[in-house]
């Protein structure tokens, strides 16, 4: 079962990031605003508890320690309250509401417990009066540090000292942070410690409270933002693009029936820029189609023309093996393999009489359509001179004129041309420039002939050209190549070259012609891999049985 691939909108995938953001800045905001806000408001209430204690220490010093008055002592032994007692008692509780305060305490600390003269803790007054409590915690060492210390309303709220006056506890499942200050008799001792506590827990609660508020209020205001801008986006960018994406997806379409394209879409920026060259590719594309459309025609009628033109010059060259069947006194083979459509090598042989063979191997300068055309010229001038029974200096010659008379080109082609005498086995040649050939005799190897080389026809008007004669044994064999053969070059631009030549044909000279002109054919084919074909590959072999 396939599955279908569900693409999101870009409306929705937009809603989705900015949502993201909103949510992944609002909890950042909150982290942040929420440790200031902690850290603000824990600082505040200690303010407010230190406060509070300046204030209820200074109260318990004046309502319990008056000159008429035994002093602390007094009301723990009696256990009796009197009105000066009911009067702190009054101020605790109003002290404890003004600074929010969790309890407000007087007591006098012991070695290991502390006795309470009043709390703000008791239903009615005197309720807490001798109570006895453990210390919790660290809380004797700051006691301690409250019964040591001097009483100073302008104590700086940095110092060290008043950071000694204050400790945290658990007191009944509740965080309490709590702060000590002495309460001093008429001697300025200290005879008693005043405690204001109040509760971190409330610090934690007053701070969610306004964390909840900033965030909802920065939530409310980032999603109508987000909301406006959505809208702004989707007027601006989604919308144009989705007109863009409908026109797109009918570009095939309009292309076929050659309609040009227009979006209308003119939003002032970039989008519009796309939209216009989208609009302008659309007519791009239909001038591209239509000029390729006629390309491709062209094409096709040229590589038929080229397709009619390499059978036409195939058609020109002997490619009917054995080409004399009933001839006994020699075989011959040739093959021809064009670098490109048609090429510019040619071979050829004939029977200019009963006795006497005719052999072409030529090359003419250039590839393609130009040099086809120059070699089926130059092959019908060289074949009706020999048939004339004209020598291979002549017939040369006669070629060679007639070219040069016209040749508005400058082409030419290198050329070697024999005539083989069946009977004596007498080889006269000459050589315009071409490849040596090689030859091997009865009961010898192959090798290069150095024969005498003149220039090439065509090249120049008047050139006299040298033959020569060569006399073959019966079994002797004769090998022609094009420069393609030793020229062939592989994928590390190494070259064939004659030598490699001459080693495969060592390897196979007791063969026919046939298996000869196979088998260096293979050997360059390997030799040059997955090059490309950069000449054409010609070659002829005959060997001679004698009459």
């Amino acid at each position: 079962m396939s599955k279908t691939k569900i693409i999101k909108s870009l409306a929705f995938k937009t809603t989705l990031q900015l949502f993201s953001i909103i949510i992944g800045v609002s909890l950042l905001a909150a982290v942040v605003i929420g440790i200031y806000i902690h850290n603000y408001l824990a600082a505040q209430f200690r303010n407010y508890a230190y406060e509070a204690a300046l204030k209820g220490t200074a109260v318990a010093s004046s309502k319990l320690l008056t000159s008429d008055h035994i002093g602390i002592d007094s009301y723990i032994k009696s256990g009796k309250v009197d009105e000066n007692y009911e009067n702190l008692f009054l101020n605790l509780l109003l002290i404890k509401d003004d600074y929010d305060l969790q309890r407000c305490d007087v007591f006098v600390p012991h070695e290991d417990h502390i006795t309470y003269v009043i709390s703000s803790d008791s239903q009615i007054a005197g309720e807490f009066l001798d109570k006895q409590d453990p210390y919790y915690g660290e809380e004797k060492d700051y006691v301690s540090n409250a019964m040591n210390a001097s009483l100073d309303t302008e104590l700086d709220p940095e110092k060290s000292t008043r950071q000694n006056l204050y400790t945290q506890n658990v007191k009944d499942g509740i965080k309490v942070v709590t702060y000590y200050m002495p309460v001093l008799d008429e001697n300025g001792k200290a005879v008693a410690v005043f405690a204001a506590s109040y509760s971190s827990d409330k610090v934690f609660q007053t701070m969610w409270i306004a964390v909840s508020r900033i965030i909802g209020i920065s939530l409310a205001v980032m999603v109508l933002s987000v909301g406006i801008l959505f809208f702004s986006i989707r007027k601006h960018v989604i919308k144009p693009i989705a007109q863009l994406t409908r026109s797109v997806r009918t570009m095939k379409e309009n292309v076929k029936n050659k309609q040009a394209v227009s979006t209308n879409i003119r939003t002032g920026d970039e989008i519009e820029e796309l939209a216009v060259s989208f609009e302008k590719m659309n007519t791009d594309l239909i001038g591209y189609i239509d000029e390729n459309t006629r390309m491709t025609a062209e094409k096709q009628r040229i590589d038929t023309e080229l397709g009619l033109a390499t059978g036409i010059q195939a058609g020109m060259l002997p490619d009917q093996f054995p080409a004399f069947p009933d001839r006994k006194d020699f075989d011959i083979y040739a093959s021809m393999k064009p670098a490109k459509e048609v090429g510019g090598d040619f071979y050829d042989f004939f029977l200019i009489d009963e006795n006497r063979l005719g052999i072409v191997m030529a090359d003419v300068s250039g590839k393609g359509v130009p040099a086809a055309l120059f070699m089926m010229h130059s092959k019908i001038l060289l074949k009706s001179y020999t048939l004339m029974k004209q020598s291979p200096k002549a017939a040369l010659e006669e070629v060679n004129r007639q070219i040069c008379e016209h040749n508005p080109e400058q082409m030419f082609v290198t050329v070697w041309l024999g005539v083989l005498d069946l009977k004596t086995g007498v080889l006269t040649a000459a050589n315009a420039g071409h490849e040596k050939p090689a030859v091997k005799q009865a009961g010898d190897r192959f090798a290069l002939y150095k024969d005498k080389h003149g220039l090439m026809v065509g090249y120049m008007d008047g050139v006299r050209f040298k033959e020569y004669e060569l006399q073959l044994t019966k079994g002797a064999k004769l090998f022609l190549y094009t420069d393609g053969v030793a020229e062939a070059t592989n994928a590390n631009e190494e070259l064939f070259g004659t030598d490699r030549m001459i080693d495969v044909l060592r390897t196979v000279e007791n063969k026919p012609p046939k298996e000869i002109v196979m088998a260096v054919d293979a050997a360059v084919n390997e030799f040059v891999g997955t090059a490309p074909q950069f000449d054409d590959l010609t070659m002829l072999c005959i060997e001679y049985h004698g009459a």
